[in-house]
């Protein structure tokens, strides 16, 4: 799993969260304590994650498990 840093403030997404990419398309937020929530997040809101770390700008690559 990586671990990406959101770099820029969007309407429903706030500068700073870190959101958890799996190998399966899952993506999860990452809370204070620095674990994964339980739930992942929708697909919709997923993909458009997904499509954002396209873009250097807006992600940026944390850690990478290796889960």
């Amino acid at each position: 799993m990586i671990v990406y840093k959101l770099m820029v403030d969007l309407p429903f997404l706030a500068k700073g969260n870190q959101y958890t990419f799996d190998d399966e398309g899952y993506v999860y937020r990452v809370g204070v304590d620095g674990k994964p929530f339980e739930y992942p997040l929708r697909a919709g809101l997923a993909g458009y994650l997904w499509l954002l770390m396209t873009e250097k700008k807006y992600l940026k690559k944390m850690v990478n498990t290796g889960d």
